[in-house]
């Protein structure tokens, strides 16, 4: 890299000494892209203009200049062009593609890092960690942990694998993630049940107020609900529910392992909507889920009496038609609240509604 330096004099009182002190100007102090002959002359302070075309001459040769032709030649002799453009600094990654090259664990892929060594740049202390896990801890990957647990004992941070970016750097180098020997940790349910025999009918609740009254109404000893018995009530927690069927045998207890029949109930908007139909197409193979269609036909009911709240924004409306599949009888009349900007909440049935005996004088 070509440098202009200017010599300037400095008095060291605490050596008593002249010293000599080099001011170094490089082009790439000019926080541009391009910049004319008459700014570089300027700033490097150069009057004579034989040494000014050396100095440009030397940048361009070096690659640090480059002449911009549209410019036009300045007319003087020899001739330089009125503007030029500053190329982007050559960086030497030698270091970091024999670091990748030499030091990766032999299993790691390669490829990815040597297209992109600014990412392994970033990533590279958690690489070496990593690689100094699978070289001297080895042995430890023969043990089953949780992923906060494999990720703490890995980088001391236990979120990084899931959350951070491990899995990113995990893809990246061509590891496969059961190779970590780990186990997933579901969010556990919230679930309730009035008896422990097999083959149950279980009720799914989207809202934490419905699950406790219907489990309040089960401690009182009822466990038929708008004429359909259940055994178990899952608080669904909105969309975490999704994600908790996943590992349904390692949350819930043996008797419920083979339900004879899962019930969804939500709310009446596009949120609660979608959640149905995500679980139906996921999970039908492994469990008989159904909408729980007498509750949604007495929310429309009950919802002509008040005056509908305006449902949240930016809920995903993108929707299959595997709700409405299920509730012709009322199709028209959830579609019609739904675009009108509206929501039925499941509230709307509460505990007296419920209540058997009750239901039908409220």
């Amino acid at each position: 890299m070509f440098f202009y330096i200017k010599d300037k004099l400095y008095y060291d009182k605490m050596n008593l000494t002249i010293l000599e002190v080099i001011e170094i100007k490089s082009i790439y102090d000019f926080k541009k892209k391009i910049v004319s002959v008459n700014e570089i002359q300027e700033y490097f302070k150069i009057r004579d203009y034989i040494q000014l075309v050396n100095f440009i001459n030397n940048l361009t040769n070096e690659g640090q200049l480059k002449e911009i032709k549209s410019s036009k030649l300045n007319g003087m002799n020899p001739a330089l062009f009125n503007k030029y453009r500053i190329l982007t600094k050559a960086v030497d990654n030698t270091k970091y593609i024999d670091e990748i090259n030499y030091s990766f664990y032999f299993s790691f892929n390669k490829d990815y890092y040597l297209n992109n060594i600014d990412k392994y740049k970033e990533d590279k202390i958690y690489i070496e960690k990593l690689t100094s896990y699978f070289r001297n801890c080895s042995e430890r990957l023969d043990i089953t942990m949780s992923i906060n647990e494999r990720s703490y004992d890995i980088w001391q941070e236990e979120k990084f694998l899931k959350y951070e970016g491990g899995l990113r750097i995990l893809k990246n180098l061509g590891i496969n993630l059961e190779s970590m020997n780990i186990y997933s940790t579901p969010e556990p349910f919230v679930y309730f049940s009035n008896n422990k025999y097999d083959n149950q009918n279980i009720l799914i609740i989207e809202n934490k107020d419905t699950w406790y009254t219907l489990r309040k109404l089960m401690l009182e000893g009822q466990n038929t609900f708008l004429g359909e018995s259940f055994s178990t009530i899952i608080y669904g927690q909105g969309k975490c529910i999704e994600k908790s069927l996943e590992e349904y045998e390692f949350t819930v207890e043996k008797y419920l392992f083979s339900p004879n029949k899962l019930v969804y109930w939500g709310d009446i908007d596009y949120e609660g909507i979608g959640i149905y139909e995500r679980l139906k197409e996921k999970y039908e193979s492994k469990f008989k889920i159904k909408l729980f269609r007498q509750a949604y036909k007495e929310m429309i009911k009950k919802s002509k009496k008040v005056n509908l709240n305006t449902s949240k924004d930016k809920q995903n409306k993108n929707i299959k038609g595997i709700f409405y599949d299920e509730l012709k009888e009322i199709e028209a009349n959830i579609k019609n609240i739904l675009e009108n900007g509206k929501y039925i909440p499941q509230e709307i049935l509460n505990y007296q509604i419920l209540r058997i005996g009750e239901n039908k004088s409220v």
